[in-house]
């Protein structure tokens, strides 16, 4: 009786204790597969990143992740700078924390060996996926070969649907990047055009809802310093790292260590120098960004862009 009695009590002080000291809930980061956020899955794997602290949660697109973010099923999303912009624009408020990476070729358009070059797109069947960086590549490779887009045919299409369409002939040209670019490449397709053509257009950034910052503090930091470490394994000890690069890309192995080619990786002290500052230097890239998307009606109107960027999440680089 008296066990009995003192087991209620404590179960009862546990509980209590339990309501006082809960554990929060993990900080959610969406991502799509993309060689520049595959560094977070290293950390992963590697044990960098609990999950209990930080819940990867792997989506078919980037559309798909700007939906969640959307929905309010993440507090944070792997994107490229000009997909934040849209979700500011539709009042979504975000704030980039990370620069992942910056496209310096490694988003691309391939084609048929018959088209060699740009102007022979005129007529073509051209897959691109629904999103910003999808337009703003094809909209400079037409700009570039003297064309429009009523002067093609454009199919939107997923890119894992990209290679069933281009062996089947039903695309002749696709606006990719790696695995996919990759996978054309082996197909028969060749490279016809990339985003050095369009210099510190194309951004990978990670943006968090303003919302969650101080509630996630820890947490962001935590996935912050994972993800450099993780770079650092790639970079240092490639043989052991780059098999779990490959666990979400499953790219031939011949094609692995290409996977990062024409991607710039900021470290730690670099990103400190884009995130910071009023304006700080990635904000003026946006605020560019976003004239040029609103030239092309990606967006109504340039956005004011103030306070978009935070670098004190990121520590000190050693």
């Amino acid at each position: 009786m008296r066990r009995g009695l003192l087991c209620l009590i404590l179960c009862g002080w546990l509980s209590l204790t339990a309501g006082c000291y809960s554990v929060p809930p993990p900080l959610r980061v969406g991502t799509n597969v993309w060689p520049g956020y595959e560094p977070l899955y290293v950390a992963r794997s590697l044990g960098y990143l609990q999950d209990e602290e930080v819940r990867l949660v792997e989506l078919p697109s980037a559309s798909d992740v700007m939906d969640a973010l959307r929905l309010g099923h993440l507090e944070a999303g792997a994107l490229t700078l000009d997909e934040t912009l849209s979700l500011l624009a539709e009042g979504e408020d975000l704030v980039v924390v990370l620069v992942f990476d910056i496209s310096a070729g490694a988003d691309v358009i391939v084609a048929r060996d018959s088209i060699s070059r740009l102007p022979q797109l005129a007529g073509k069947t051209i897959a691109v996926e629904t999103t910003a960086v999808g337009a703003l590549m094809l909209q400079a490779a037409l700009n570039m070969g003297g064309l429009t887009t009523d002067q093609v045919n454009l199919v939107h299409l997923p890119l894992s649907d990209h290679l069933a369409a281009f062996r089947a002939h039903r695309i002749d040209a696709a606006v990719t990047f790696e695995p996919y670019a990759s996978q054309l490449t082996r197909a028969g397709a060749h490279q016809l055009f990339d985003s050095r053509a369009i210099p510190g257009q194309i951004v990978d950034v990670l943006a968090v809802r303003r919302a969650a910052l101080d509630d996630y503090q820890y947490q962001l930091r935590q996935l912050i310093s994972a993800y450099f470490r993780a770079r650092n394994d790639l970079q240092q000890q490639p043989q052991t790292s780059l098999p779990l690069f490959n666990q979400r890309l499953k790219v031939a192995e011949d094609d692995l260590p290409h996977q990062l080619d024409g991607l710039d990786l900021p470290d730690a002290a670099t990103n400190r120098q884009l995130l910071s500052g009023n304006p700080s230097p990635l904000e003026k890239t946006a605020r560019q960004l976003a004239v040029v998307m609103t030239r092309h009606n990606l967006l109504q109107q340039p956005l004011p862009l103030n306070a978009l960027t935070r670098a004190d999440f990121i520590r000190e680089a050693p």
